[in-house]
């Protein structure tokens, strides 16, 4: 009986042994830290017909700084745009002219999504384009017509003055002097002889 007591406490040892490994013992836990949630969040927007537009986020951590250097992906109306890249948290995407004139007026869908990393959880957002019509112009009313005034003849252009001729140089006549009687040379009236009575002719006195 002593030489079977040894035996039977090995045994009982191995038993117990055995046990703890085939999980009876403590495990060791091995799983990783879960990530980091991210929150995405977009703006909306509004553009009229003719005009260009920008689509805008944020990304940041939940009650934390915003993500740089992260990938976007942009959506309108479910139909994939393109992506972005994040700048401290914040990403655009721009829609031309062009893009937009191809959308009905009203309401539109815009979904950005970020898909995560091997530190963060991905996230999505979403927001509203709203598209306005570009206003058709209103026609003026016509004015009532207005008698046209009778047009008044235009003055006949008065002709361009011709050039006098250089006048020629012609001598001027010498002027003639008459000359003026002295007051001698007046004619005296003529005498004539009176008869004078003591002058007779003498074949006369003689008879």
């Amino acid at each position: 009986m002593l030489k079977k007591a040894p035996l039977i406490a090995v045994l009982i040892t191995t038993i117990v042994l055995s046990c703890g490994c085939m999980g009876g013992g403590p495990q060791n836990n091995n799983k990783s830290a879960p990530l980091a949630n991210s929150l995405l969040i977009v703006r909306s927007a509004e553009v009229m017909v003719g005009y260009n537009t920008s689509l805008s986020c944020v990304l940041n951590i939940t009650n934390g700084p915003g993500l740089d250097n992260r990938t976007v992906y942009w959506y309108l109306d479910g139909k994939q745009l393109g992506q972005s890249s994040t700048h401290f948290g914040f990403a655009t995407y721009n829609l031309s002219a062009t893009d937009v004139a191809q959308l009905t007026p009203g309401g539109h869908q815009i979904l950005a999504e970020y898909k995560g990393s091997v530190d963060y959880a991905g996230s999505r957002g979403e927001g509203a384009l709203l598209v306005i019509a570009r206003p058709s112009p209103s026609p003026s009313p016509s004015p009532s017509p207005r008698p046209s005034p009778s047009p008044r003849p235009s003055p006949s252009p008065s002709p361009s003055p011709r050039p006098s001729p250089s006048p020629k140089h012609r001598p001027s006549p010498s002027p003639t002097i008459t000359p003026t009687p002295s007051p001698t040379e007046k004619s005296s009236p003529s005498i004539r002889p009176s008869a004078n009575k003591s002058t007779r002719n003498p074949s006369t006195l003689l008879v």
